[in-house]
């Protein structure tokens, strides 16, 4: 804005398990790429209105739905994930610079109770 980067949080989610929240990202990857990139057989895409992006240009959607395909790729952003390191995946283009996050957050286990005396299993 103003010859300024700006940066705008397009959604979030606190996700359980790793799985979850490469899940998540994956998706999130298709929408962003799908929204920049939407198929030029789309209905309200008149002939014409949508072009390839040049091989010479970077292609923001190309890099995101890579990755979301890529399974060694998952697998290497959920070992970061395991070891408590943050994983962030970052595809640019002439539009913009477009990052998914995802950090381990600490979780405090709640202490276990005992069951009230008479309460045991039945």
């Amino acid at each position: 804005m103003n010859g300024r980067t700006v940066a705008v949080r397009l959604g979030g989610y606190a996700a359980p398990t790793r799985r979850l929240a490469l899940r998540w990202l994956r998706a999130q990857a298709h929408r962003i790429a799908d929204g920049l990139d939407p198929d030029p057989a789309e209905p309200w895409a008149g002939e014409g209105v949508l072009c390839p992006v040049p091989e010479r240009y970077a292609d923001a959607p190309a890099e995101l739905r890579r990755w979301a395909a890529d399974e060694l790729r998952q697998q290497a952003a959920a070992l970061r994930l395991a070891e408590g390191l943050p994983f962030r995946l970052t595809a640019a283009d002439h539009t913009g610079r477009y990052s998914l996050l995802a950090r381990p957050v600490a979780v405090t286990a709640l202490p276990r109770v005992a069951a009230a005396p008479g309460r045991g299993a039945a």
